[in-house]
C-alpha cells in the first residue's frame, strides 16, 4: 500500500492544517521520512533521490550539539543533530507530493484500458 506523501510531512511536522510552519526540524528525521516513503512508491526512486539531496543541500538552520545529560534530551546516543528550517523541508515535500502525483497519473494514463 502507498504511503501518501502528504500524511508522511504531517506526521514529522511540516504541515499543520494549512497554516505555514516556522522553526526547525532535524534533518535526519526529513531523511527518514523521505527514505520511508521512497520504500513505499516503488519506481520513483528518482524523486526520492532528488528529495534526499534537496534536504541536504538546504540552508542549514544551525548545528546542535546534544548533551546526554540533559533533562531534555530523548536518547542516550549523544552526538551532533543538523537543523534545518521547517518551511524549506515542506516545499521539499510539497514538491515530491507533485512530481509522485504527476507520475502516477502519467503511468495510468498509459495503461492499456
Amino acid at each position: 500500500m502507498k504511503v501518501n506523501v502528504t500524511a508522511a510531512a504531517r506526521s514529522i511536522g511540516l504541515v499543520r492544517d494549512g497554516r505555514e510552519v516556522y522553526g526547525t526540524i532535524d534533518e535526519e528525521v526529513v531523511l527518514t521520512s523521505i527514505s520511508s516513503l521512497a520504500a513505499a512508491h516503488p519506481g520513483n526512486d528518482d524523486f526520492f533521490a532528488d528529495a534526499a539531496m534537496r534536504v541536504q543541500l538546504a540552508r542549514s538552520a544551525g548545528v546542535v550539539q546534544n548533551d546526554p545529560t540533559s533533562v531534555l534530551y530523548r536518547s542516550l546516543a549523544g552526538g551532533t543533530v543538523q537543523l534545518r528550517y521547517r518551511s524549506e523541508m515542506a516545499d521539499v515535500f510539497t514538491d515530491l507530493a507533485i512530481d509522485v502525483g504527476l507520475r502516477d497519473v502519467e503511468r495510468f494514463a498509459d495503461s492499456p484500458a
